[in-house]
């Protein structure tokens, strides 16, 4: 019996994990740089400069995919109840375990991708892509 009520949990949180990355972990959505009118985007193009802001809620990184110039500062909005963080997994930065309106922030300072993932919910990664 024990055996059947683990293989159920199991699945449920599998079930999840798909869910959330089917819904992209992290979605689509747009940043808007602090002071500018004009959103951040991943798409090709068009790069945020100066500030941007990533929020983290509902166990998501929106945007999961930002693009910025050199010397932006990115900060994280840590919006849930429950506590994430931010890793690089490359190690060039990382947060605190917050929650609750705290954030956290990072100026980047050289070009590259800069995949990172919530080690707490290791399903929510995302990517700073610096041009």
């Amino acid at each position: 019996m024990r055996a059947t009520v683990e293989t159920g949990r199991v699945r449920r949180v599998l079930a999840a994990a798909l869910l959330l990355t089917a819904a992209g972990c992290g979605g689509s959505g747009t940043s808007t740089p602090a002071g500018s009118a004009a959103p951040a985007s991943s798409a090709a193009g068009q790069v945020a400069s100066g500030e941007a802001t990533v929020e983290v809620k509902q166990f998501t990184f929106t945007p999961a995919a930002l693009t910025v110039a050199v010397g932006t500062k990115v900060t994280w909005k840590f919006l849930d109840s429950a506590k994430h963080n931010v890793k690089a997994n490359d190690g060039s930065f990382k947060s605190d375990d917050l929650a609750g309106g705290a954030t956290y922030s990072y100026t980047f300072t050289k070009a590259g991708e800069f995949p990172y993932i919530c080690t707490i919910h290791q399903y929510m990664t995302a990517t700073v892509t610096v041009r």
